[in-house]
């Protein structure tokens, strides 16, 4: 049981970490993680030169005040105070030495500041280019998706199967209209049928007698087309005969 649930709980893990490693979040991750070394970077850079700025003037402040107690150690020498004048010195030399060390730290700053300004240059190229390929990625994977998700339909339908459905619906639909022939044709009157179909015939039989005369074609003696009576008729004509030759012949008598 508990192999069982150890299974379980390891194919939990997996599908959640294979939903956490989507490429489009992952790359969002990862550019995100760019822009943030790149505000770092700017941030440095930013620090970096306010702390040149800051050398130079305290550099120049050191100068200004070396020449200062240059000219006031100048001051006491023509004033005869030389051990005033020693001290203007000393501090004078104080100051100087203080802005001979600050030159060799502003002028490592300035290094640092010029590799930090190369270093930022390049990292807003490389976040460039990771933006550009974050978002062609994104779209090959969007079309990816698109085009195993429709693989997918298309795998489970069938156009086999569809055709043979549609095949057997037009056999049922030719069954169903035969049916409905067939019982059209004993619903109606067969002798009436009979008829119109004579009628027809005859008609197709005019026609083609008229076509052969405009061609010439036509027979010299055509014969005519008689009708009889029905035989119901000429019976009762003959009984109606015999009755009154009948009454004739007893007059006589």
């Amino acid at each position: 049981m508990f192999e069982r649930l150890s299974q379980l709980f390891r194919a939990f893990c997996n599908a959640v970490l294979g939903r956490m490693e989507d490429p489009s979040i992952m790359l969002e991750q990862t550019y995100q993680d760019l822009q943030n070394n790149l505000i770092q970077v700017r941030q440095a850079v930013a620090q970096a030169i306010a702390t040149e700025k800051q050398l130079e003037q305290t550099l120049q402040k050191n100068k200004d005040q070396a020449e200062t107690w240059q000219n006031r150690a100048a001051m006491a020498v023509q004033q005869g105070n030389d051990e005033l004048a020693k001290q203007a010195l000393q501090r004078k030399t104080q100051y100087a030495q203080a802005a001979t060390d600050l030159e060799v730290q502003l002028k490592s700053q300035r290094e640092t500041v010029m590799k930090l300004r190369q270093q930022l240059t390049d990292l807003e190229a490389e976040v460039q280019k990771a933006y550009t390929k974050k978002q062609v990625l994104i779209a090959r994977d969007k079309a990816a998706q698109a085009t195993s998700k429709a693989n997918e339909i298309l795998s489970k339908t069938s156009s086999s199967g569809a055709m043979s459905v549609i095949e057997k619906m037009e056999t049922k639909v030719q069954e169903r209209e035969a049916r409905a022939a067939a019982l059209s044709d004993l619903s109606g009157d067969n002798l009436e049928k009979q008829f119109k179909n004579l009628e027809h015939k005859t008609d197709v039989d005019m026609e083609l007698l008229a076509l052969k005369q405009q061609m010439g074609k036509a027979p010299a003696s055509t014969p005519k087309l008689t009708v009889r009576e029905p035989s119901l008729i000429e019976m009762d004509n003959k009984l109606e005969g015999d009755v009154e030759a009948q009454e004739v012949k007893e007059l006589k008598d």
